[in-house]
């Protein structure tokens, strides 16, 4: 395999909205040639198609998808360092990109049963729930604690680990994902402007916390890390480490083997930070998704924007092979970062807001949806 090198290691909103949601009829269309052997090359093909409403401009939100065509969105930021209400934003899209009819909105007002607001949090969804952890806000802009905020469609609960089980230390700009029964917390940034690169596991049935294998490579907060859809392996790429973006290798972890190892590549994305990574799977075969992102941070930190990507790449998780989408109508996702985006479907990814070079935030919503040909 040309180019690449294996390396091994055992072992880390705004306002009132409405609630008619159209598609818009914007459509790109891109292939994506990849290589099948002798047997020649085959297209991946993707779709993007623009949803018709602009109701949450926001950033460095969560997003999770807790079943097929629907997903959830919390809290985020309008501002730098202010973070939005906790309400939850929820959206059940139609069952076909090419169908035109409403999708389905719903503001989930905040009680006190919701987490308090933040930017930066993390969520998965689990067996139909959506989990939350840590963030930060207030005053001093620091990572709130470690309670786990479980929401079961109607309301927020608190899950309390069980006792005498550790937990991770509170973050922000961290990564979670879910699988096997376990939410996966990595890296992300401390309280005292330090960043982790570890790696906890939440068993969801017996509520203890496990600490496991640290990733390789250097501390980071504004990674991408996903579990793959066979729940078998994570799948750990980018993020910042506080000098510069990261990029160049893509770390696995082996769920069994609680041992990670890393590819070095020569082609494919380039270093970034607070992009997205979903997995999905067209034609039985699966693939990561990997999109948007900071390449060079803002020179006056938070409060700014950096140079933002507009790229989107394909990982082939069987072939451990890179390969770019190539669309050339104008009409797709501009460049963002600290976005949220999440795989609602097998073979589709819905990607909304984020943070432009403007310093604006967006309030626009996309579906990529990737089939064979």
């Amino acid at each position: 395999m040309s180019g690449y090198t294996i390396l091994s290691r055992d072992l880390d909103l705004a306002a009132e909205h409405g609630s008619d949601l159209t598609y818009a009829v914007f459509t790109t269309v891109f292939i994506l040639p990849t290589l099948m052997g002798t047997m020649g090359r085959k297209r991946l093909r993707g779709t993007w198609t623009q949803l018709s409403l602009e109701i949450l401009p926001v950033s460095s939100q969560t997003i999770a998808s807790p079943e097929e065509g629907t997903a959830i969105v919390f809290s985020g930021e309008l501002k730098p360092r202010e973070p939005v209400q906790s309400d939850v934003h929820f959206i059940r899209l139609p069952s076909s990109v090419q169908d035109n009819t409403s999708a389905v909105y719903q503001r989930i007002a905040r009680d006190n049963a919701s987490p308090s607001p933040r930017v930066g949090a993390a969520s998965a969804a689990s067996n139909g729930k959506v989990y939350l952890v840590s963030g930060r806000a207030g005053k001093e802009f620091k990572p709130i604690d470690s309670t786990i905020h479980e929401f079961d469609g109607t309301s927020w609960h608190t899950v309390v680990p069980a006792d005498r089980s550790p937990v991770p230390q509170p973050r922000s700009y961290h990564v979670m994902t879910a699988a096997a029964g376990h939410l996966f917390l990595h890296a992300g940034c401390a309280a005292d402007g330090g960043r982790y690169n570890d790696l906890w596991a939440f068993d969801l049935t017996t509520k203890m916390w496990k600490e496991l294998a640290n990733a390789p490579g250097k501390e980071r907060g504004g990674t991408s890390l996903i579990a793959s859809r066979d729940e078998t392996k994570l799948f750990r790429i980018g993020g910042f480490d506080g000098k510069q973006e990261i990029g160049g290798i893509i770390d696995i972890y082996d769920i069994s083997q609680n041992s990670w190892t890393s590819i070095n590549y020569a082609n494919g994305p380039i270093a970034r930070s607070v992009a997205v990574l979903t997995a999905v799977l067209v034609g039985e075969r699966q693939y990561l998704v990997y999109a948007f992102g900071e390449a060079d941070p803002s020179k006056i930190g938070h409060e700014g924007a950096g140079k933002f990507l507009k790229d989107t790449w394909v990982f082939d998780i069987e072939k451990s092979d890179w390969s770019e989408l190539d669309c050339s109508d104008e009409h797709k996702p501009s460049a963002r970062g600290w976005l949220g985006a999440v795989a609602c479907a097998d073979d589709t990814v819905l990607i909304q807001g984020g943070l432009n070079e403007d310093n604006n935030r967006l309030g626009d919503w996309w579906l990529l949806k990737l089939n064979t040909t």
